[in-house]
């Protein structure tokens, strides 16, 4: 087998899982590879999938001698090519996507490359188009307007707070979007330490990769308060029966957002379930919602002479900074129509649930 054969082997493999690793006429995706994995460690990630399984297993699977599959899978998991878990002294190994995986996994190495970081940034700029959703947009902790049949409530799996006092396993970790840039010796002014994960997300790279920290409630919902107040957005990763993590991504930094706001009409493709609307006799054009908007969808208009702010429902992911930051009120969030809500999906493609690990060895 050539080494281009098992590389594209690889991608088309990558290809099937979360948002995918689409092919490029330039190759920037097989040169990513190729940093990341010797042959050797292809053919091994080759004979793995998303479901936790033991060097063992994976060995028998290739034919290779268990110890030194041990090795490779010992070595892949330190490049973050891996999701591992140890239960009763046995490690256990499941393939990353490359989102979530093993993008967000290079900010965990010591010695994370920055040629790497390069070949990424080019690859994700290239007009990378994600084959599945992400994570799931919720609003800041802002009052919500009576609406005929929501009376100044939040659904509960739009409501971080809640998510969080439901939580018993908590880890904090540096944004993974910042910690790309910041190998490409771009700066960020707002605070890195802010992004949550919960359970299995948290414990492999606490304890299995030595990232992170374990945090209480209460540190966790102060991290959501500094998050809003820094004007960061909140994203869940989620499904009907597990929320695994609360991501408050910077406009500047993130690359789901970096991403949206190349598009025409950001709305289509993530939004909350709710939308803000200004009331334009309180709002005294002090244009600060203007500044805070991550995805440029308010302006300042004057129609038939009239002063206010426009806002652009094509662009707005209704995040709810602009209502947060208004001094005088003016801006209320609005549920959407019945219609237009959307829950956590039934499976998570982007972030395989917690549960499912734990089943996956708990015979």
């Amino acid at each position: 087998m050539s080494e281009k054969d098992i590389y594209e082997q690889l991608r088309e493999k990558i290809d099937g899982y979360s948002v995918g690793l689409y092919p490029t006429e330039s190759g920037k995706e097989i040169k990513i590879l190729q940093k990341l994995f010797t042959e050797e460690e292809a053919k091994v990630f080759l004979a793995m999938d998303r479901t936790l399984q033991s060097a063992k297993a994976i060995a028998e699977n290739l034919d290779f001698d268990e110890n030194y599959t041990a090795q490779l899978l010992s070595d892949m998991t330190q490049k973050g090519l891996t999701f591992p878990k140890t239960k009763d002294d046995v490690k256990y190994y499941a393939a990353t996507p490359f989102m979530h995986g093993f993008f967000e996994h290079q900010g965990f190495r010591p010695d994370e490359d920055k040629e790497l970081a390069v070949l990424i940034e080019d690859y994700l700029l290239d007009g990378f188009v994600p084959r599945s959703d992400s994570l799931r947009t919720v609003p800041v902790g802002v009052d919500l307007t009576a609406t005929e049949n929501h009376i100044n409530s939040i659904m509960p799996y739009d409501d971080v707070k809640s998510i969080i006092e439901n939580k018993e396993r908590i880890g904090l970790f540096k944004c993974a979007c910042f910690l790309h840039l910041e190998t490409l010796d771009k700066e960020c002014e707002r605070p890195q330490e802010v992004c949550l994960a919960f359970d299995f997300y948290a414990e492999y790279a606490i304890e299995e990769l030595g990232a992170g920290r374990w945090i209480s409630r209460e540190e966790a919902l102060e991290v959501l308060k500094k998050a809003e107040n820094s004007g960061l957005v909140h994203h869940v990763g989620d499904d009907l029966r597990n929320t695994e993590c609360i991501c408050n991504c910077c406009p500047d930094c993130c690359t789901i957002l970096r991403l949206l706001k190349r598009l025409p009409q950001p709305a289509m493709f993530k939004s909350s379930n709710y939308y803000p609307e200004i009331d334009q006799e309180q709002c005294t054009q002090c244009l600060i919602c203007t500044e805070r908007c991550p995805m440029d969808a308010m302006a300042e208009t004057d129609e038939a002479g009239d002063m206010g702010v426009d806002i652009n429902r094509d662009r707005c992911i209704g995040c709810g900074l602009c209502a947060t930051a208004c001094p005088e009120n003016a801006i209320k969030l609005n549920i959407k129509d019945e219609s237009k809500i959307k829950g956590p999906r039934k499976q998570n493609k982007f972030m395989r649930s917690s549960i499912d690990f734990e089943n996956d060895i708990s015979g």
